[in-house]
């Protein structure tokens, strides 16, 4: 500490004033898993538990089963892990392109497009037979979810405070991976169904009420973690 004080001092060119006793401290408030379920937090525990429950399709069950579309729309099972593979190395940059605007625009309008864009994707990805369409298109969706990702961990993180935020999290970020054992499952049955453009149509519909459901979500942009 004294060698930080000392190389400050030298860039400021003055002595650092003296610390000032603490005469009030705030009592420490302790956190109970009961508290996100109360008055307070229950709106944003049950906003992101429905987000994350439909969430789960779009970035888990239609990417898992990418190759399995290609299939059902024509495609050589060697041509669509070719396909896959190629939409596979756009997945990297998502985290570049978030890095470009992460903190410059509000947390959950981020979502909300990065959510769009999946569901849009999928629109086309599922409409086309073309090569060159596809490939952009489930890379795109692939950038697309990476936006979503990132900004959804850190927009859950911003809305309960440091007491009961781990705990928060941990419930609504568990039905997520609940959906996800089963997302599969759900996406088989329905390409069954009604073939790629019913799942599309599906996932598209899912997308869009966890949209609504973060839309209506409290803005965190510029404010202080409580």
């Amino acid at each position: 500490m004294t060698d930080l004080e000392t190389r400050v001092e030298r860039e400021i060119g003055h002595p650092l004033p003296a610390p000032e006793p603490v005469i009030h401290r705030p009592p420490h408030k302790v956190g109970r898993y009961s508290q996100i379920f109360g008055p307070e937090y229950l709106p944003r525990t049950v906003m992101l538990s429905l987000f994350h429950l439909l969430q789960a399709f779009g970035l888990y069950g239609f990417i898992a089963w990418m190759p399995t579309f290609l299939i059902k729309q024509g495609i050589s099972i060697t041509s669509s892990l070719g396909y896959t593979f190629g939409m596979a190395l756009v997945a990297p940059f998502g985290g570049l392109v978030c890095l470009s605007f992460a903190d410059k625009f509000e947390r959950k309008w981020q979502i909300v497009g990065a959510a769009l864009a999946i569901a849009a994707a999928g629109l086309v990805f599922a409409a086309s037979r073309n090569p060159l369409i596809i490939v952009p298109a489930g890379g795109f969706e692939l950038l697309s979810a990476a936006v979503l990702s990132f900004n959804f961990h850190a927009y859950q993180s911003e809305l309960f405070p440091t007491r009961i935020r781990v705990q928060a999290i941990g419930f609504v970020y568990s039905w997520s991976r609940l959906v996800g054992a089963f997302a599969g499952l759900v996406i088989g049955l329905l390409l069954e169904a009604g073939g790629v453009p019913f799942v599309a149509v599906f996932i598209g519909a899912a997308m869009a009420v966890g949209v609504v459901a973060i839309a209506l979500g409290p803005s965190t942009r510029g404010l202080a973690l409580e």
